[in-house]
């Protein structure tokens, strides 16, 4: 008796277990699935940017035709103020060099 009782507890416990993974993947599974969509609808509506382009009303885009040259342009402008910032720091490093000096 007391091992007939010990096997169903045993099963029950094994398909108790099973009930639960089965439904941690399904939920997993759900989870996916929503997460895929929101990445499609995302990618589409970043689709849908680059092909409106830009419309020149906006002050940052100028005359760009589209959002990667808008890009581009925006990058070139980083590119070349950070060319210039340091010309501009040069000649104060040197002031305190010729400071030594005369000492």
């Amino acid at each position: 008796m007391k091992k007939e009782v010990g096997y169903g507890v045993a099963l029950m416990g094994a398909l108790a277990g099973a009930g639960a993974l089965a439904a941690a993947l399904i939920r997993k599974k759900k989870r996916e699935e929503i997460y895929h969509e929101a990445e499609l609808k995302a990618m589409n509506e970043l689709d849908e940017m680059m092909s409106e382009g830009c419309t020149g009303d906006d002050p940052d885009c100028g005359a760009c035709s589209c959002a990667q040259e808008c890009a581009e342009a925006a990058a070139e402008a980083a590119a070349e103020a950070a060319a210039e910032a340091p010309a501009e720091e040069a000649p104060a490093e040197e002031a305190p060099a010729a400071s030594e000096e005369e000492k």
